[in-house]
């Protein structure tokens, strides 16, 4: 059922109306009314001269303009504006508190849905009139009162005070850096880990030892034969495999170099059978 009194102030303004629309401002602005609120004037701001005196009818001028309704209501929580927009067939409809426009109530009304353009009579002009009310109460009226009520703006300051007692304990302890798996040591705001300082390797024969492994000192090749990991081994013989010793200093002492035969064989010494050594298959076959 309608509001009490929403038809009696449809029939005061019905020889003012001039489209469908006109009809669905009367219904939200009835709705305002019995809300608690006054309306006090037209336009987002009053004139100068605008006495904004408080009345439950619409003021003169309310549909001037038929694509634009600009309406201001007050009420003991302060001034609001209503403001709906006509655009292709839909109402766009616009509440907020004045001077405090952070917070602004919206919906949207199609007004094939709840007016016609029969507007001789309030039962002609309008339908789902309850449907309306409730939608318009649930998305606009509520909507604002949540926003704007004295125990909401008490429970905000309760919380923003209890912030500043806390000084931002609250906050998650930050993770320690050094727990980080992928964090790349010496960057950030801390300060960077102790690194060794460089020496000078001590044995010559651990030098290139960084082309196999560059995060250490040194280096070294796949097969050293002077060391194999285990340190010099001064008794392997520079001329393995050779007919003939090399003449004296041709490998110096520490010298990396690639050896001429398998270890453990001697100058002189062929070294065993391998396949270079057997002839190929057929190979006195004149026709190959």
């Amino acid at each position: 059922m309608a509001s009490a009194g929403m038809e009696l102030m449809f029939n005061s303004v019905k020889s003012t109306l001039r489209s469908p629309q006109d009809g669905i401002i009367c219904v939200l602005h009835w709705k305002i009314i019995s809300s608690g609120f006054q309306c006090i004037g037209i336009g987002e701001k009053a004139g100068k001269n605008d006495p904004e005196e408080e009345t439950e009818m619409l003021p003169d001028g309310w549909n001037m303009t038929p694509d634009l309704y600009v309406l201001r209501y007050r009420s003991e929580r302060g001034v609001y504006v209503l403001k709906v927009i006509a655009v292709d067939g839909t109402l766009l409809v616009h509440f907020w508190k004045d001077r405090e426009d952070q917070r602004v109530a919206t919906m949207n009304i199609r007004i094939a849905d709840f007016a016609t353009e029969d507007l001789s009579s309030y039962k002609k002009a309008l339908k789902h009139v309850n449907d309306l009310n409730k939608e318009f109460k649930k998305e606009i009226l509520d909507e604002m009162k949540s926003t704007t009520s004295p125990r909401a703006g008490q429970s905000r300051e309760r919380s923003n005070s209890r912030e500043r007692e806390r000084g931002g304990q609250s906050r998650q302890p930050r993770r320690d850096d050094d727990d980080d798996p992928l964090r790349v040591p010496g960057t950030g705001n801390r300060r960077p880990r102790p690194t060794q300082p460089w020496q000078d390797p001590d044995d010559p024969f651990s030098i290139g030892r960084g082309d196999l492994d560059p995060l250490r000192s040194g280096g070294g090749m796949l097969f050293d034969p002077m060391r194999g990991g285990r340190g010099p081994r001064f008794g392997m013989d520079p001329s393995a495999g050779l007919p003939s010793r090399l003449p004296r200093g041709a490998v110096p002492p520490g010298a990396r170099f690639d050896p001429f035969g398998p270890p453990g064989t001697h100058p002189g010494q062929r070294p065993g059978p391998d396949p270079d050594h057997m002839r190929p298959p057929d190979y006195d076959d004149m026709f190959m």
